[in-house]
């Protein structure tokens, strides 16, 4: 009866309740916008990278928040609210949208042409990236970790993000081939960083695997995301097709492709 009796949220595997309205969030956001706007105005001109300024007002912001007593108010209970956002969550709304934006703003015929480039960087690199980082992880870091838990880590430092780089490649002048390489091979080796992150992450949990249970999971998953693809492709393209007078249906049909 005690048990029973013990408020929600007091459990041994409960999250953290974090004081706050839910208006905080959206008010997070738009300071978040507001700022980021500034920034670019104000950097506008400048040699300073437009994502590594907003990394850096994000570290400021998120350290006075935790870091001092001062707080920030409602955007400091903003800032708790999405910092404590459900994992799972916040990758099944963001990524989608990341990977639609970047694959739709690339041109079909450079894909094509540096298509073998960007598989060899996406698939085979980001394996031999995680046993690099993973070895070097081993060996510094004073934590006593075994090798999976090494490997896991290096996983998710594996994938790149190349906002920057393309930007400043694109400023500069750059090949449109060498800029197409470095964001079709971020654009892909997401996944590839998603499949190697499960694979690990069951290891540490303490799950078994075997040389053809590993063959099997990476075979489930890939083979099942191209499957899913390509259903996904057939029925959107007749879905288009169909409605393609209506024009007002259009964006709403990309939203529900998207997500799924």
């Amino acid at each position: 009866q005690q048990q029973q009796q013990q408020p929600q949220g007091e459990g041994p595997g409960a999250a953290p309740e974090v004081e706050g309205e839910p208006e905080d969030a959206v008010v997070f956001v738009g300071i978040s916008l507001v700022l980021g706007i500034a920034s670019r105005h104000l950097l506008r001109g400048t040699r300073v990278p437009y994502t590594v300024a907003l990394l850096v007002l994000g570290v400021a912001l998120g350290s006075l928040e935790y870091g001092t007593k001062h707080g920030l108010g409602k955007l400091g209970s903003g800032i708790r609210l999405w910092a404590n956002i459900n994992p799972n969550l916040l990758l099944a709304v963001f990524l989608p949208a990341l990977l639609f934006e970047s694959s739709f703003a690339m041109e079909i015929h450079q894909i094509k042409r540096c298509m073998v480039q960007m598989i060899l960087l996406a698939g085979p690199g980001v394996i031999i990236s995680t046993f690099c980082l993973g070895t070097v992880l081993k060996f510094t870091f004073p934590y006593n970790w075994n090798w999976t838990t090494s490997l896991l880590l290096g996983g998710l430092l594996s994938a790149t993000d190349p906002v920057a780089v393309v930007a400043l490649l694109k400023e500069l002048g750059a090949s449109k081939k060498l800029s197409t390489i470095i964001e079709g091979e971020s654009l892909m080796n997401d996944g590839t960083a998603i499949v190697v992150y499960q694979l690990l992450y069951r290891m540490v949990l303490g799950e078994s695997f075997n040389v053809a249970a590993i063959i099997k999971f990476l075979s489930q998953v890939s083979l099942g995301a191209y499957v899913h693809g390509g259903f996904m492709l057939f029925i959107s393209r007749q879905t288009v097709i169909s409605l393609y007078p209506n024009t007002f249906l259009c964006p709403v049909l990309q939203w529900v492709l998207l997500l799924e």
